[in-house]
């Protein structure tokens, strides 16, 4: 059986490119606005007014100005009304510059991370703004399930993910109701949910946030709260044979002088925000800084910030080391950023940042060090730039922030061999930080990195330019793009501005005499292409989708298909069973039709869930969702090539949960459908085999995993060759969509969307005695305007009834009982995806039809 795994997740990043709209395109021209945009919101998510007087609004106070601008410009962001956005703050920073927020909001419902930040400049015009709206939201706003309902469900989900060591009590620390947008953090295609925030906590060693659906209690998506520091030890190279020390593994250390070191470095901590930003404590309002050392719920040697505390085992609390931790809670309660991805990485960066920053200027902990400046890649020309070098437990460095490389993180985001494609470590939070790590370095020190020179520009205005960028224009999931353009917004902001010099003591240093000028501008943008800020890793990630495009299907397909399924009237016919391996502890689910779908797609499919819960120990979640199908009958006059193809979206645990397909032909044993029977699409992986695997269907062909980088799936489409698995025309078959699931740990499960039999080289043309589903045809489909139903059936048709995807009838047509065909007029409808229900005097059936 498998080792219960943290819960891990993949980057994202959508396929295609965002279109703006009219409106957009008109504001860049009457502003020249330099518009960077979104890819998972298709929306603009940072815009800047690089001119020097900024962008010219005629209200007189900061709130008017953007209540004007959003006035003006909604649409431009794919708003349906201003109203959509509502005012949270107006701040004044430790700059003079005023700052206003405004929070989307759905039916009164805040949309997480639904934000714009809105920065002004010295002369109080509008300077640039940033954040995210996520347009198209379609979903019911009144929840099924009540808070303390979710809350119960969350807290069951991690205490069955058996993630804590701790005795302490799990408990709710948040709950808030809000629109959540899948997908946002990981870059990829959104899909919005109607859920519960969830904080659960022991307030030790767990802290996760759960977002719950509000009408299934689904677990929709996960990451932690918790920021612990991560470490490898390699000998001689990075290759994974050399692999020495790795988290967790023990080394001795000692403990007086760690306990002291927490004490006197949480205050020079205090000191430096408080003296340089004018931020008191990691809140902004003088909370108190409390440490535990030794804390029994760390895995030790470890440190953690579990959002009350800073956490440390004896031998880590060096001084960079603490300021590290509590660099977490400073960004917690400024940018937000989340722990997984290029945001976690982000996050975990900032953290070294400021440890890195306040261990040069305390001149504490430095006891025989050499701090000279580098100007070589060599791994041990000073130990400047080195984190936890001091911290015994660590047996050395964690990280390298001049040379990444030399502790095997990236130096660039293209840094082939050290960039981390994974799924582990939330996604490479801890090696991706090598990234941003290296251009903060680079900016201080100045140097010479992959064709690009960059001059230093030092401690005080490089320190001044991450915290704006922190504090004024981050969000909980702004990747390294957004990061790029947030620090050349933040660099015109200050130019001009005498900046606070830096100190850890109780004494500011007063003004520093430093300014950010134009000239700086460019040297931060050299230094921006040096580390590759903005560049994608999809190619050398090799992140692919699982399932790939295909042709699309012959005429009869759809129009003529012998069998068909859309899943708009429900199960219909179709048995839906579960086969629990422990039905002690099995969390009680089968395979439901429903909205909401993956990407946005519309109407309704069904849906066999690959949960993320279980323990592998106590709370086994092995067991089969089983789905099958109604006898389907193949006509004896129809020779040709018989098919069947159906939509379908994988998103499981990668060869530990997955689905397949069985079949029964002619009421014999149940067989596999092999992968060799598949003309498009074919099982993209085998399910593991060995005793580690739980799995009921371990072994077995399967479609697993999420897409190259992805968290989700993407749609596509299979196509099975059914002569491959001897069907001729007189045959009956049956067939089983099934969804294995080994003891614990899931991602999300396994959509099925239209299901069509068929036969492309003879479509029938005309049946007797056979089901009113089988014998109408609809066509053309995708259409233009006029739509032929045809009858095939000796059934008499009365009407058609057309219906939005939402179940809201648009218009009734009647029907010639005595015609074999008649034809319906669409090409008054908007373009979109309708359901036209047949109806004759004693059944009726239903065709998904695309109006283009």
């Amino acid at each position: 059986m498998k080792r219960t795994l943290f819960f891990v997740f993949a980057l994202s990043y959508a396929c295609g490119f965002a279109q703006e709209s009219k409106e957009l395109t008109k504001l860049k021209q009457q502003s020249n606005a330099v518009v960077t945009m979104s890819n998972s919101t298709a929306n603009p998510n940072f815009m800047r007014f690089e001119n020097a007087e900024g962008l010219q609004l005629k209200a007189m106070d900061a709130k008017g100005k953007v209540s004007e601008f959003l006035a003006t410009n909604f649409k431009a962001f794919n708003l349906n009304s201003e109203k959509d956005m509502v005012f949270v703050e107006e701040t004044t920073d430790n700059y003079g510059l005023k700052n206003v927020i405004y929070r989307q909001t759905f039916n009164g419902i805040p949309v997480y991370d639904g934000i714009l930040k809105f920065h002004f400049n010295g002369k109080g015009q509008l300077s640039s703004l940033n954040g995210n709206t996520i347009s198209a939201i379609k979903v019911n706003t009144v929840a099924s399930i009540s808070p303390s309902e979710a809350g119960a469900i969350a807290v069951n989900l991690v205490k069955n993910q058996n993630i804590t060591t701790s005795k302490n009590q799990l408990e709710t620390a948040k709950n808030n109701l809000l629109i959540f947008p899948k997908n946002l953090v990981q870059g990829g295609q959104i899909t919005p949910y109607l859920a519960y925030e969830i904080e659960v906590t022991n307030k030790s060693d767990v802290r996760e946030f759960l977002f719950i659906d509000a009408h299934t209690g689904e677990l929709v998506e996960q990451f932690t709260g918790i920021h612990p520091i991560d470490r490898k030890l390699y000998e001689t190279s990075t290759a994974a044979a050399n692999l020495k020390w790795k988290e967790g593994d023990a080394f001795p250390g000692t403990l007086d002088q760690w306990q002291q070191s927490e004490v006197v470095t949480s205050e020079h901590v205090y000191n430096f925000f408080k003296n340089a930003f004018n931020y008191v404590s990691y809140n902004g309002a003088n909370q108190t800084m409390i440490t535990v050392n030794n804390d029994p719920g760390i895995s030790c040697p470890n440190a953690n910030w579990n959002g009350s505390t800073a956490n440390y085992c004896t031998g880590v609390a060096a001084d960079d080391v603490v300021a590290h931790e509590w660099g977490h809670a400073y960004t917690e309660y400024t940018s937000g950023l989340i722990y997984q991805y290029q945001s976690g990485a982000l996050n975990e960066s900032y953290s070294d940042v400021w440890g890195e920053t306040v261990d040069q200027f305390n001149g504490y902990f430095d006891d025989g060090e050499n701090l000279a400046v580098r100007t070589t890649t060599a791994c041990t020309e000073s130990i400047r730039w080195k984190m936890g070098e001091k911290a015994t437990a660590f047996g050395g460095a964690i990280r390298d922030m001049w040379n990444p490389n030399c502790n095997g993180d990236p130096g660039r985001v293209l840094d082939t061999g050290n960039y981390f494609c994974g799924t582990g470590d939330s996604g490479g939070v801890h090696t991706n930080s090598g990234v941003t790590n290296h251009l903060y370095a680079l900016l201080v020190d100045g140097g010479t990195y992959n064709g690009y020179t960059i001059t230093g520009v030092g401690f005080v205005k490089a320190a001044h330019l991450w915290w704006r960028a922190q504090k004024n224009y981050l969000t909980p999931t702004s990747d390294f793009a957004i990061f790029a353009d947030a620090l050349e917004a933040s660099a015109n902001d200050l130019i001009g501005i005498n900046l606070q010099g830096l100190s850890t003591s109780a004494t500011p240093a007063g003004p520093s005499g430093r300014f950010w000028s134009s000239g700086d501008i460019q040297n931060l943008k050299n230094a921006i292409l040096a580390v590759q800020l903005r560049s994608s890793p999809n190619t050398q990630c090799n992140y692919v989708p699982i399932l790939k495009a295909t042709p699309a299907l012959c005429a009869t397909a759809i129009s003529g298909a012998l069998f068909s399924e859309t899943w708009e009237n429900g199960l219909g016919n179709w048995t839906a069973t579960n086969i629990p391996t422990n039905p002690s502890s099995w969390i009680n689910r089968n395979w439901v039709v429903k909205t909401g779908l993956p990407s946005n797609r519309p109407g309704k499919a069904i849906f066999g869930a690959d949960p993320i819960n279980g323990n592998c120990s106590t709370s086994l979640q092995n067991g089969i969702l089983r789905l099958e199908s109604p006898q389907i009958t193949f006509p004896t006059f129809t020779v040709g090539k018989y098919e069947m193809a159906f939509n379908h979206y994988i998103a499981t645990e990668m060869q530990w949960d997955g689905g397949n397909i069985k079949y029964s032909l002619n009421g014999g044993a149940w067989t596999l459908v092999p992968k060799t029977a598949f003309s498009q699409n074919p099982y993209n992986t085998t399910l593991n085999g060995t005793t580690q695997s739980d799995n009921p269907m371990k072994g077995q062909a399967s479609f697993s995993g999420t897409d190259g980088g992805s968290l989700g799936g993407s749609w596509g489409q299979s196509v099975i060759d059914l002569s491959k698995i001897g069907v001729v025309s007189g045959s009956n078959i049956k067939f089983r969509f099934e969804v294995g699931t080994d003891g614990c740990n899931g991602i999300d499960g396994w959509y099925l969307d239209e299901i069509y039999v068929y036969n492309c080289d003879k479509p029938v043309m005309a049946v007797e005695n056979i089901s009113l589903s089988n014998a109408v045809q609809v066509f053309p489909n995708p259409t233009s305007g006029k739509v032929t139903i045809q009858n095939n059936s000796a059934a008499k048709l009365t009407n058609a009834q057309v219906y939005s995807v939402s179940g809201q009838l648009i218009r009734s047509f009647t029907l010639d009982k005595a015609a074999k065909s008649s034809i319906i007029d669409l090409s008054t409808f908007a373009k979109g995806t309708y359901l036209i229900k047949v109806n004759s005097d004693s059944e009726s059936t239903s065709v998904k039809v695309i109006k283009k």
